[in-house]
């Protein structure tokens, strides 16, 4: 074989084994952003249950470990941040602005409500770099004349 086919055969084993490799690490980082997105869904909820427990604790004497709960809080977010996956909580937010971005587990119906809003988020809105990844799972509130009591 000449000089130029061996060097060809070479380049070409070269250029296969870096489209293996290169394809390699492709499916493993889709695979863990599938990781870090599922993990975002629990630290929502994390974060939420945290918020709830600062102001309690501290109020109740505990302000060391409401602290630490806001620090805690704010060490299990950042890296997710650092790899653009966020989560958006809808409560409160009109139906037309969720509709596409949610699945709906479930209607209350009350005179507390005026509108069609969220009422709970069960499961955060889950973005990566932006875009919308995960739905987010909530139960609907509406006036009482919309329908009947507690569906949820």
């Amino acid at each position: 074989m000449s000089p130029g086919r061996e060097m060809a055969a070479l380049l070409q084993r070269y250029w296969s084994d870096l489209q293996d490799e290169s394809n390699r690490v492709r499916k493993e980082t889709a695979a863990a952003r599938k990781v870090l997105i599922e993990l975002a869904v629990h630290v929502a909820r994390l974060d939420g249950l945290l918020g709830e427990a600062a102001d309690p604790l501290e109020a109740a004497g505990a302000k060391s470990l409401g602290r630490r709960l806001r620090v805690a809080r704010k060490q299990v977010l950042e890296p997710l941040h650092a790899m653009d996956i966020t989560t958006q909580d809808p409560t409160g937010k009109p139906y037309e602005s969720v509709a596409d971005v949610v699945d709906i587990a479930g209607w209350r119906y009350g005179p507390e409500f005026t509108a069609e809003v969220v009422a709970e988020t069960v499961e955060p809105i889950v973005l990566d770099r932006g875009t919308v990844v995960r739905l987010g799972q909530v139960i609907m509130g509406a006036p009482s004349s919309a329908g009947t009591e507690d569906d949820a």
